[in-house]
């Protein structure tokens, strides 16, 4: 075990139960507890937040930083966050379909915003993109440009942003790509520009690592490290409230607060940076999305490490199974073929029949033509309906006449589903 580690572990439990013997002092024990905007700031915040919100649009570019601060602060504004899911999916789906450009940097904040709304980026709709899968690939280039070249592929603030989104999703292979980062960041001004914008998002990816099960002694040692270099460049970058400059700022304190300990409560007037941003805000110095949504968070008193906190049931949908009969003994060659599918829950007809065909597209293909009512099944088998003869494919649950469309019907486990050839 790292003994000094070990060591910050026991000096913080001391301090804890201090505090707890001692609950009336509890703010002189946690000077971070009153880290908080006053209440003669908090309408500007709130006006802030509201205003973003509107920026949000059908005919708005998404912006995956909105979402995230949307969340973080938990808005109750459904209707634009269900719009920017649905619009982020589908912005993502026509870049990787259209090769257009696609930063790893932007595949992690996709992944973070869509996590912090509780919707799978492991799948959008109607594709079989996976966004983090994407992540994990395009990190890698980032990380064999550094192997190679000493730097990655596009900049530290893109990698550090896929850290921290890796992190996030609780992959394994956050841990190996904040090892390369750790040793090979600028962590000191000299001889390179310094970002605070950088170092702040480095810090939450570091530290987001930091708490992961399973990390390597070396690389918790290095990664620490880096931790805390770049939390000095951007305590030494304060100047009169502000971390950096006015846009920096929220970025920072985002930082500080996931990091808080690693540096000493004494090294940041937390309160005097809160002033310093809110007096601002009348100012429209936010009024930019980009720059209200990377503040909120740290206004809020979260950052981007706090998605890994908001409560989501599993992605991993629980497996049903349903049965799947088709049957002609109308005309022509009669037939009767059945088959056993397993689906996630909440599968459609649709996607039944899909994986029918996936499984045994000899019996089980179909065609189907798309109309106002969804789609509709044409032929199954090679067995198609026909206006003049007054066929089609009728569907049944067991003997029931489904009255859903197959787009739209969802079977329950252990369902018998039919699909008889019928004449009406």
């Amino acid at each position: 075990m790292n003994m000094s580690f070990l060591h910050d572990w026991m000096k913080m439990k001391q301090v804890i139960i201090f505090c707890a013997g001692f609950l009336g002092l509890i703010h002189s024990c946690w000077p971070e507890a009153v880290c908080y905007v006053s209440d003669t700031q908090k309408s500007y915040v709130t006006s802030l937040a509201i205003s973003m919100a509107q920026s949000v649009g059908p005919c708005v570019v998404p912006d995956p930083s909105v979402l995230l601060a949307l969340n973080l602060g938990n808005m109750t504004d459904i209707s634009t966050q269900d719009l920017l899911v649905k619009q982020l999916k589908e912005d993502a789906a026509q870049k990787i379909n259209g090769n257009k450009p696609f930063s790893s940097g932007k595949v992690a904040l996709y992944v973070m915003a869509l996590q912090s709304s509780c919707s799978d980026p492991t799948e959008l709709p109607n594709s079989n993109i996976d966004l983090v899968h994407l992540l994990e690939t395009k990190t890698k280039e980032e990380l064999d440009s550094v192997a190679s070249n000493g730097s990655p592929l596009t900049t530290w603030y893109q990698v550090s942003l896929d850290v921290l989104g890796l992190c996030v999703m609780s992959k394994s292979s956050a841990i190996e790509a904040a090892h390369i980062s750790a040793k090979m960041i600028p962590t000191s001004p000299s001889g390179h520009t310094f970002s605070v914008d950088t170092a702040a998002v480095a810090v939450m990816g570091f530290t987001c690592v930091l708490e992961m099960e399973d990390v390597p002694i070396d690389t918790f040692t290095a990664v620490k490290y880096t931790v805390g270099a770049l939390v000095d460049m951007i305590l030494d970058a304060q100047k009169d409230g502000l971390l950096g400059n006015i846009y920096s700022t929220g970025l920072a304190g985002q930082a500080l607060t996931a990091a808080k300990s690693y540096y000493s409560s004494e090294r940041w007037d937390c309160p005097q940076t809160l002033k310093a941003v809110t007096d601002l805000i009348p100012q429209k110095k936010f009024s930019l999305p980009i720059a209200a949504a990377q503040l909120l968070p740290f206004l809020w008193g979260k950052s981007y490490v706090s998605v890994k906190d908001i409560p989501c049931p599993s992605h991993e949908a629980q497996q049903i199974s349903v049965e799947y009969t088709i049957v002609n003994d109308l005309i022509g060659e009669n037939f009767k073929y059945s088959i056993v599918v397993s689906v996630k829950e909440g599968s459609t007809l649709l996607e039944v029949m899909e994986k029918a065909k996936q499984l045994d597209p000899k019996h089980f293909s179909f065609q189907t033509e798309t109309s106002s009512w969804g789609s509709f099944v044409t032929s199954i088998n090679n067995l198609g309906g026909s206006t003049n003869d007054k066929t089609y494919w009728q569907f049944f649950s067991d003997v029931t006449p489904l009255s859903e469309g197959v787009g739209t019907y969802k079977p329950s486990n252990k369902e018998h589903i039919l699909a008889i050839f019928s004449k009406y």
